[in-house]
């Protein structure tokens, strides 16, 4: 099997729990600070987070060397080829974009709620356990255990 299509060497998911548990962390808190914008605000969460998926696996999760395979982030690499083909285009830069902006629609409304209803407490918890879940990925479960040595992020490039 060539090198760029193996699973992820540390990809189970034993090992990926504390990555799930903060991704699932990060959604639950978010929507909680989404209660406090209303039932628009609500809404807007839901379809945001949804509306963030076709944009991660379309720019970013398709040209993964992992595409179709085990993928440390739940619900993100491992699910891509049941809506968008391949790419055997370079993993780079603008990928990374890609990911920045799937993740800015999941962050938007709880942001917002933090802003406009001084939620200060369950923002600071929203900021903390997102910052863990990119700790835990950029660190422990995703980028230390890739092989996608085109990703800006690998530092084996």
């Amino acid at each position: 099997m060539p090198e760029g299509e193996k699973y992820f060497s540390g990809s189970n998911r034993v090992n990926n729990l504390p990555q799930a548990l903060l991704l699932a962390g990060v959604f639950v808190i978010g929507l909680y600070l989404a209660f406090f914008t209303g039932f628009l605000g609500i809404i807007a969460y839901f379809l945001l987070w949804i509306a963030s998926y076709p944009v991660i696996y379309a720019g970013t999760c398709r040209y993964c060397a992992y595409y179709g395979n085990k993928c440390p982030v739940p619900l993100e690499g491992a699910c891509v080829h049941h809506f968008f083909s391949r790419s055997h285009k370079t993993f780079g830069y603008m990928q990374l974009f890609w990911a920045l902006v799937a993740y800015a629609l999941r962050i938007s409304v709880p942001v917002i709620a933090v802003f406009l209803h001084a939620a200060y407490l369950p923002g600071l918890a929203f900021a903390l356990v997102l910052a863990a879940f990119w700790i835990v990925h950029l660190r422990v479960t995703g980028c230390p255990n890739c092989v996608n040595t085109s990703c800006p992020l690998n530092g084996r490039s």
